[in-house]
């Protein structure tokens, strides 16, 4: 119980800080080159969304210990929007950032949402306080439910 609510706890300042798919502990985003700002977010948008933001944060914890076993140390930020920020990895961590960053994709995808409505949620997250509380709190329903 204590390891789901961490987790939800987690997830949620990753999307308040914008922290779920790149390795980065200060700054992150999930882009896949198209946001269009969605006004009209429907309760089933909202779970799916909750739904791929907690399997991604746990997809990205992974990726970034593992990343950080290979390098030794934290590694440098890495954003599945730039593919350039992999360059510097040797090929085995960047092998990883690679996977993780299709295997984030797939997660949205398979969630019925497109990357445009994660990504245009994700902005209306960090824009509008109720909007957030209303994704958190269906986060804290999801991991309460999988007890």
């Amino acid at each position: 119980m204590r390891r789901s609510l961490f987790i939800t706890f987690l997830a949620g300042i990753a999307i308040v800080c914008g922290i779920v798919p790149e390795f980065s502990r200060s700054t992150a985003r999930l882009c896949f080159n198209s946001s269009a700002y969605t006004q009209d977010v429907t309760d089933v948008q909202i779970r799916s969304y909750a739904r791929s933001v907690l399997a991604i944060e746990e997809k990205r914890q992974q990726a970034f210990q593992a990343i950080s076993r290979i390098l030794g140390k934290n590694p440098p930020q890495i954003a599945c929007d730039r593919r350039d920020s992999f360059q510097a990895l040797p090929d085995d961590a960047r092998r990883i950032a690679v996977d993780y960053c299709n295997t984030s994709k797939k997660i949205v995808e398979n969630s019925g949402l497109t990357p445009a409505q994660f990504n245009a949620i994700t902005a209306r997250v960090r824009s509008d306080a109720n909007f957030k509380k209303r994704v958190q709190e269906e986060m804290i329903r999801i991991q309460r439910s999988k007890k």
